[in-house]
Parts: C-alpha cells; sequence; structure tokens
C-alpha cells in the first residue's frame, strides 16, 4: 500500500452578486455612503450576506516570503485582482509560522481575514509545535489545489545521483548527513517517510535540523551548510541549470511522472527528476491548500466566499502560477473542501502516530 502524506481562491462578492473570472467583471451593489457598520446591521436583518464590506482583503500568510505558501498566495490574490473591482489584497508575511497562525486564528470572523493553510498547519500542531488546532480554530472555505511535486536536492558535488544511491551512502556513513526541514512539520515528516519507504530503519540515520523556508533550504544547500533538503521544481530547476546544486528526484500526488511534472511547468526535465515510484520507490506526497478563515465564520459567509472562487480556475495569474509551481489546480465547493481537509487530517495523524511523532 502506497504511503501516502497528506500535506488558494478567486473572485469575490460585491454587494449581493458575485463577480466571476469568466466573464466581464460585474460591480456590486451601490454602496456609497454606506458605512461598513450599516452594513453588515442591513445584512443581518435582511438575511443577505454582503461581501466584502470594505474594500481590503488580509491575507495571513505563516511562512518567510518566496516560499512555496507565499507564492501560492501572491498567485491567489493576483487571479482576484482580474475579477475584482475596488477591493486591495493585504498580503503578510510572518517569519514565525506560529505567530501567522495564531493571528488568523485571532481574528473576526467576518471573512475579511483569510489565511492559507495546507498539512503543515495539522503536523505542527499534532507534533506539538503549534498551539492552533486547524479543525478547531479555523474554518475551511475552499481547497484551490491538490499540491504538486517536490524536488529532492543536493550539493551540486554530492557523491550520490539520485535516491538509490543516496540511499546506499547513508547505510555506508550513518548519522553522517543533515537535511534540512521544518522539525516536526511537513517537511520532516516527508522525509521521515520517504527514507523509511526506501528502507527500514534509515530514516533513522540521517541527522534534521531546523531549516523551514524554501530559500533557507536553496542557500543552505548550495553552500553545503546541510547536505539535503526539498523544494519546488522550478527552483530546483533553476538552481541545478545554474551549478549550485542537483536534483536526486521528485515526490508528488499519486503517480505524477517526471513527464507529467514538465508538462505542468511547460519545460524540459532531465532524469534527475524522476519521481519516486520511477525510481522504484513506494512513496508518494498528496497535499492540497485551502483558504481558511477563523473559526466561527457564518455558513452563509463561506458559501458565498466559496461560490466567488470558483471562478480561480480561469483566473490566467492563479493558472499560470499553479503551472509554474507544477501544482495541480482543484477547487472544490465547501463540502467537497471540508471532506478532502478531514482525510488528510486522518492520513497526518496515523503517519505521525507511526513515526512516533504525535503529541497531541
Amino acid at each position: 500500500m502506497k504511503k501516502k502524506i497528506a500535506l488558494i481562491t478567486a473572485a469575490l462578492l460585491l454587494g449581493t452578486s458575485l463577480a466571476g473570472c469568466s466573464g466581464s467583471q460585474k460591480a456590486a451593489a451601490d454602496t456609497a455612503g454606506t458605512s461598513a457598520g450599516n452594513e453588515k446591521k442591513e445584512a443581518a436583518a435582511s438575511g443577505e450576506v454582503k461581501w466584502p464590506s470594505g474594500s481590503t482583503i488580509y491575507f495571513d500568510v505563516p511562512a518567510k516570503a518566496g516560499g512555496g505558501t507565499d507564492l501560492i498566495t501572491r498567485y491567489v490574490t493576483a487571479g482576484w485582482e482580474t475579477c475584482l473591482s475596488g477591493v486591495n489584497f493585504v498580503v503578510t508575511n510572518y517569519d514565525t509560522s506560529e505567530v501567522g497562525a495564531q493571528h488568523a486564528a485571532k481574528a473576526d470572523p467576518d471573512g475579511m481575514n483569510l489565511t492559507v493553510a495546507a498539512c503543515a498547519n495539522m503536523d505542527n500542531y499534532l507534533s506539538g509545535s503549534s498551539e492552533v488546532n486547524p479543525m478547531e480554530d479555523l474554518t475551511v472555505i475552499c481547497k484551490v489545489n491538490a499540491g504538486g511535486p517536490q524536488a529532492w536536492i543536493a550539493s551540486p558535488d554530492a557523491p550520490y545521483n539520485n535516491m538509490k544511491e543516496l540511499m546506499e551512502y547513508i547505510k555506508e556513513h550513518p548519522s553522517e548527513l543533515t537535511v534540512g526541514c521544518t522539525l516536526g512539520g511537513t517537511s520532516q515528516l516527508i522525509w521521515l517517510n520517504t527514507l523509511a519507504a526506501m528502507e527500514e530503519g534509515l530514516d533513522q540515520q540521517v541527522n534534521y535540523v531546523q531549516c523551514s523556508s524554501e530559500a533557507d533550504k536553496l542557500t543552505n544547500v548550495a553552500s553545503k551548510a546541510i547536505d539535503l533538503g526539498n523544494c519546488s521544481v522550478n527552483n530546483a530547476l533553476s538552481y541545478q541549470q545554474d551549478g549550485k546544486l542537483k536534483v536526486l528526484g521528485i515526490v508528488g500526488p499519486g503517480s505524477l511522472t517526471k513527464d507529467e511534472c514538465a508538462k505542468l511547468i511547460g519545460q524540459e526535465l532531465n532524469d534527475s527528476f524522476l519521481s519516486m515510484p520511477e525510481q522504484g520507490i513506494d512513496a508518494v506526497w498528496d497535499s492540497g491548500y485551502y483558504i481558511m478563515g477563523p473559526a466561527g465564520m457564518d455558513s452563509a459567509l463561506v458559501q458565498t466566499i466559496n461560490e466567488s472562487l470558483q471562478g480561480l480556475t480561469e483566473a490566467q495569474p492563479f493558472v499560470d502560477g499553479m503551472n509554474t509551481m507544477a501544482m495541480l489546480i482543484d477547487v472544490k465547493d465547501v463540502e467537497g473542501s471540508k471532506a478532502d481537509f478531514q482525510t488528510e487530517w486522518d492520513i497526518n495523524y496515523e503517519l505521525l502516530s507511526n513515526l512516533g511523532l504525535m503529541i497531541r
């Protein structure tokens, strides 16, 4: 049985009508002269959901700028802007993921403060590195993609060129190599799971060190401060072409192959980008990204935001961005999004338990 690691958002409703990305932008109901406070009172009295009630939507990114979560948020908001009139986005990055998660969880549940979440939020909570429980402290609004492949990277002169050669090197040099990851988080979980899938106990023969952001992993692997890391395929390709690192393979959703990944990013890939299954390793990584809000959001508001997000599939900045990152677009309705989030939670819960990382 394959080992899976269950590791954003679109158009807005202005006034009472949705603005879809596919057609001409629709103006909201005229709100001139009406304060945000009066709008909320009117909506409560009429049962209508008037969202957004202001011109600014705030996005909390619980990660440093330049990483995968940050890029996804930027592509989401760029796509959103093609569908909207008079709405601005303020994206805030947090160097400490816990601070970002706490800020998102404590925001007013009015739909004006959103965040991006993935299985990292689950893993951080379950492993004890975060106090924000995404199942209780946040609200699932919309799943926007099904994740994508990650590249396993090493320094350009490393004495191994693929995952099988890496396995042999680790066995001959136990406890010598360092892996940069988020300790107790998803990136460590992916490494543990993949190495254990290659050979039992192999995951315990390397040293895991804190190196959470993608930019830090790329820099530290290239400078040989750490031996191994993982990053997005597009960044791995760029650094490899510059001779700064080598790629050992990719791990991605289901049976995604090197050729399928190449089609996603629109660039040719050499055999260093062969997937884990293509290298004979029974390990995959399924992880979606979700638009979330604070707990306590009204169900009608959640539905309204989700419906507006359905046009994201036709928002070219978002589509192009997901292709560049080799991410699989998968925009779901509210129920589908909640179901997928629950499934990923269950898978991560089991994996963390099996690997002895469960704290909760």
